[in-house]
């Protein structure tokens, strides 16, 4: 079955997956199983699961048990709750198990509705149809990457998942777990570099701007080299009597000195070719951003074709020919994935990413 998500560039040749794939907008209108946590009943699937929810679960929880979190910060604390699960000390593995139950269950009552795609959830989505539920529910392969898909923190989400839909007695998607996906985002762009080629390949998220250098032979990387990330700016929401076009424009100074400064530092090193790699944080077509969605959404004020700009001004300070290729973050972590048939590709961070691994690119 063709996927509903993606749609073709003018060149019918090329795919790229459209906003409509979000899962964050989806509503649990129905609760595909009573009894679990009924409460979720009418609440977005962006409200049910998310990094923020885990880490605010944490710290109510430690409370209860008497857990000590005042050391912690924020973005400590899944990795605290992953190294819990393990742990010899009753009062911490019993909170992590409390906390890792309850949001694995609420993971199994998302998949399972969409595996079940009842009408009340149908009719709260209009901007799906029976061809993008039909697909959801033939899809084999569930890939979680991401920090809350690592380690025993993941595997616990799969167990409690499976639990879900043994009750349910529906067939259950095949869940797959990826440790390490730190640098996933990047390994999937290298599926487009030229063979024997050697490029930078950075993830532009909203946290980091992660940099590193691929080495490609022919069909497959000979060399990763990763280097310190960049801290992101300018990528939140624009305020009341922000300026847009100057923010704007401070954010891609702020890309273009990042790659600039890459380059410098690797070129003594490796032999760079013209083709510089980017995930970005942002559903784009051909270069073209959306200019409505994540935070670079605002980079549309400075061009409809973003690459090319970033292309141009690379190009122009670089005093070399360079050719910028954007690819949606979700895209680039399911073309890591490519082998992997009928599969979608699910980020547990700040909110759901998705790409699917049969995008033609």
């Amino acid at each position: 079955m063709k996927n509903p998500f993606l749609s073709n560039l003018d060149d019918n040749k090329t795919e790229y997956l459209t906003p409509v794939c979000s899962l964050n907008k989806a509503v649990l209108k129905k609760v595909p199983l009573y009894g679990i946590e009924d409460s979720l009943e009418g609440k977005t699937f962006r409200d049910v699961f998310s990094t923020s929810l885990v880490v605010e679960e944490i710290k109510k929880v430690a409370g209860d048990y008497h857990i000590d979190i005042s050391d912690y910060e924020d973005y400590m604390l899944p990795r605290l709750l992953d190294k819990a699960l393990v742990s010899q000390n009753v009062k911490y593995n019993s909170m992590a198990n409390r906390i890792a139950s309850k949001f694995g269950d609420r993971l199994g009552l998302l998949l399972l509705t969409l595996k079940k795609g009842e009408q009340e959830n149908r009719d709260a989505r209009p901007d799906w149809d029976d061809r993008h539920w039909k697909y959801l529910r033939e899809l084999d392969t569930v890939i979680f990457v991401g920090g809350l898909a690592s380690s025993m923190l993941g595997r616990h989400f799969k167990e409690r998942i499976q639990h879900i839909f043994d009750i349910a007695k529906e067939k259950p998607y095949n869940i797959m777990l990826f440790d390490n996906a730190t640098y996933v985002g990047v390994m999937g762009c290298a599926h487009l570099m030229e063979d024997n080629t050697t490029s930078l390949v950075f993830d532009f998220g909203h946290t980091n701007l992660k940099r590193s250098v691929i080495v490609k032979g022919i069909g497959e990387i000979r060399g990763f080299t990763p280097l310190d990330s960049v801290k992101s700016k300018y990528v939140g929401r624009i305020s009341e009597g922000e300026d847009a076009w100057e923010t704007a424009l401070n954010l891609h100074k702020h890309l273009v000195k990042t790659i600039i400064d890459t380059y410098k530092q690797c070129c003594d090193k490796f032999e760079i070719s013209e083709n510089i790699m980017i995930s970005i944080a942002n559903y784009n077509a051909g270069g073209v951003l959306n200019s409505e969605r994540g935070g670079y959404a605002k980079l549309s004020e400075l061009s409809n074709d973003y690459a090319k700009l970033l292309s141009e001004d690379l190009s122009g300070m670089l005093h070399k020919k360079v050719k910028v290729t954007l690819v949606h973050d979700g895209t680039a972590n399911a073309l890591y994935f490519k082998e992997i048939e009928n599969a979608v590709c699910i980020s547990l961070g700040t909110a759901f990413g998705v790409g699917f691994t049969d995008i033609n690119m």
